[in-house]
């Protein structure tokens, strides 16, 4: 029983001298690899770096020839950012962050794409005669975004971060699940005509380790003019590890 009494005090004692030190060097460091420097020791811990590693979970969905929150819930995705945090020691409050980035969508949709013999793309409703239970349009994305990042000074750190992004889009495909005698049975279509470039903008606000996440992309997903336009966004929570 003295044991837990003095373990007790000994962690209350240990939060009180924490609250009272506003320079705790793990306030600063916020994400669930707090201390990792990387390969070399830390040669500058004033000039501490934030969202190196930052994972997106997402909501995807359309806009532009169709309304938006007509797919499916489970239309959810996840982006990958590898990312440098540029910044000087004089403003803590700014900084400039840029890297390379993969992303994977998936819309999740009763609806099909048909695409023509001239590579054309049209978006078409489920009809009676089609067999497929639902349809899944995955892209895999790779770009480099580029980030403007504000936050405050206080170990709490709200942020608010404004980024743009470019990059290329090689992999598009529709993949349909249908269900026969009980068993799942998947077919994937690969679908040709795909904007290969891709760009766009996004934003997170938060504090700390955890953001809200949101981006659009400018262009559509179809290269040809006569294509459907289908302009894809995304939201959802950013979390950043160190």
């Amino acid at each position: 029983m003295k044991n837990r009494i003095l373990l007790l005090f000994l962690i209350l004692w240990n939060s009180l001298e924490a609250q009272q030190d506003p320079d705790l060097i793990s306030r600063h460091r916020p994400g669930i690899l707090w201390y990792f420097t990387g390969l070399r020791p830390l040669q500058d811990a004033d000039n501490r770096k934030y969202d190196r590693l930052i994972v997106d979970v997402t909501y995807n969905d359309w806009l532009g020839a169709v309304s938006p929150f007509e797919n499916r819930w489970n239309s959810i995705g996840i982006n990958t950012n590898f990312m440098f945090d540029v910044r000087s020691k004089k403003n803590q409050s700014l900084s400039f962050g840029w890297g390379f980035a993969y992303a994977f969508s998936n819309v999740s949709t009763n609806r099909k794409l048909i695409e023509t013999t001239h590579s054309i793309v049209m978006l078409a409703n489920k009809s009676q005669l089609d067999s497929y239970d639902h349809n899944a349009i995955q892209a895999h994305r790779f770009y480099v975004p580029l980030e403007l990042r504000f936050a405050s000074r206080k170990w709490s750190r709200f942020k608010f971060i404004i980024g743009a992004n470019v990059g290329v889009q090689p992999f598009l495909n529709q993949v349909f699940l249908t269900k026969s005698e009980g068993e799942k049975e998947y077919l994937t279509n690969v679908l040709s005509d795909r904007n290969l470039l891709s760009y766009g903008v996004h934003f997170r606000a938060g504090t700390r380790s955890v953001a809200l996440f949101g981006s659009y992309q400018f262009n559509s997903l179809f290269k040809s003019r006569e294509s459907v336009k289908l302009h894809p966004f995304q939201f959802g929570l950013s979390i950043s590890l160190f």
